[in-house]
């Protein structure tokens, strides 16, 4: 059984103090005005039932994660919380965070696509643990409005105003009746109450496999729109990304565009300039045999937005061995396996970190697999090979000892935990550790290394509140 999702964790007011209104800022699940960070465990053990997955909430403050004392530890055994623990539900599969009920508060949206749901087998099923004061407390079930075996509702998950009506809806991926690989979907639009009440539901046909949901504002307008990734239907591990533009009655399907299996949206002019356009970075970590438009080593690209949606023409395609970009491109490197945007060191440009997490390092004995970062900066024109910098566990500040398949940079997280204006990267790999996983929380700064070398931590499953054999832990990053 896990802690109990609240206690302890905040003091209550004296009954004559007021209570301050909460910061409405994304992610700030108990409104204190810093935002926290929530990590998915999918194949945690709960009460004796492996993979049934948990998720943990660490609380940021204005140190930002210097500690983890401060946390919930959310299962489906944790009070208020539908269903039960079950073996390989898969808890925590994807999370997603967002003001669903508009109190102010960010909620948590997590999915268990492998969840029996009656007497249908991998069903799935979707829950919102709510925020309020004393930080994330109870949950509610979102309904899947096709009850099917094998559907895995909410094998993929985005939250974000995809109508523009101020109401935060949830995209949700799951797989049709109308035939093997066939994706949908599921625009289930807000607002949503305790009660389990939501707006209507709306499908559109998700025209690749095992899809993977990222929301952003691409052209400019009150809707957000949806980048899909995943794989071409019927090619093994042939990445591919399409294009949905946010409308009032929903998402209408826009381009395809490069192949990609991971994305990010930022605006290149960082914050506060006006030009409202967000782009589109593709990760794309496949290997040149199992996709011929990719390169050894993977590769991201930059699609730029406009008024209409994604460039057309205007894009830029870069790996480790393009100029300026720290390192090469080796086999298995997986560039581009994870990919975050955001203002690291504070000059109001926006910035990219890549993930790296097969880079391997000619030590002796050989690191492989240990795993890197790197961070590329925005600049006036865009993204900027100048300045870019490589960062691992030998590097300055970072915690811990690199180790063969710690996988380093496996999922990013860009969030301004601290409050002081810069992004800060919250780096994950579920693998680190004999698949334990852990998590390095790396403050942003300004000068050369876009971090702090003073600030930076880390935490294996065990000091997150998680079980530590084989529990995935980070798998995937939210806040």
């Amino acid at each position: 059984m896990t802690a109990a999702l609240t206690a302890g964790l905040l003091a209550v007011p004296a009954a004559a103090t007021a209570a301050p209104a909460p910061s409405r800022l994304s992610g700030d699940f108990d409104g204190d005005g810093y935002r926290d960070v929530a990590v998915a465990a999918p194949a945690a053990t709960v009460g004796g039932k492996k993979g049934a997955g948990q998720v943990v909430v660490t609380y940021g403050t204005g140190q930002g994660l210097a500690s983890t004392a401060r946390r919930a530890v959310i299962s489906q055994n944790s009070p208020k919380v539908p269903g039960a623990a079950e073996k390989n539900d898969e808890f925590g599969e994807q999370i997603a965070v967002a003001d669903l009920n508009g109190d102010g508060y960010s909620d948590l949206a997590v999915s268990a696509p492998a969840e029996k749901v009656g007497r249908k087998d991998d069903a799935g099923a979707l829950v919102i643990v709510w925020g309020s004061r004393k930080g994330l407390s109870g949950a509610t079930t979102v309904k899947n409005p096709q009850l099917l075996s094998g559907s895995c509702f909410g094998i993929g998950l985005a939250a974000a105003d995809f109508t523009g009506d101020g109401k935060p809806d949830l995209a949700v991926a799951a797989q049709s009746d109308t035939g093997r690989n066939a994706y949908r979907i599921r625009l289930v639009r807000g607002p949503f109450t305790k009660q389990g009440r939501t707006d209507k539901v709306t499908t559109h046909r998700a025209p690749l496999e095992r899809p993977d949901l990222t929301a952003g504002h691409v052209n400019g307008d009150k809707k957000a729109d949806l980048i899909v990734t995943g794989l071409q239907t019927g090619k093994d591990a042939l990445g591919a990304a399409v294009f949905y533009k946010g409308t009032a009655s929903g998402l209408a399907k826009g381009a395809k565009m490069r192949a990609g299996t991971t994305a990010a949206v930022g605006d290149r002019y960082g914050y506060g300039y006006g030009y409202g356009y967000g782009d589109i970075v593709l990760g794309n970590p496949d290997e040149p045999d199992a996709e011929p438009s990719g390169s050894k080593g993977g590769e991201i690209s930059v699609i730029y937005g406009t008024k209409s949606g994604p460039s057309k023409t205007r894009r830029k395609t870069l790996t480790q061995s393009s100029a300026g970009v720290p390192g090469a491109s080796e086999t298995g490197d997986g560039f581009g396996s994870a990919v975050a945007i955001g203002d690291f060191d504070g000059d109001r440009r926006a910035d990219l970190a890549v993930g790296v997490p097969g880079k391997t390092y000619d030590k002796d004995p050989y690191l492989y697999g240990a795993g890197a970062v790197v961070y590329l900066r925005g600049s006036a024109s865009g993204l900027t090979t100048a300045g870019a910098t490589a960062v691992h566990q030998d590097s300055a500040g970072v915690p811990g000892t690199p180790r063969d398949s710690n996988a380093f940079g496996e999922a990013l997280l860009a969030s301004d935990v601290n409050g002081d204006g810069r992004a800060d990267l919250t780096i994950a790999s579920p693998q680190a550790n004999a698949d334990e996983g852990a998590i390095w929380h790396l403050p942003g700064a300004r000068g050369s290394l876009p971090y702090s070398t003073t600030a930076s931590t880390g935490f294996g499953p065990g000091q997150l509140g998680l079980s530590k054999k084989h529990s995935a832990s980070g798998a995937m990053l939210a806040g």
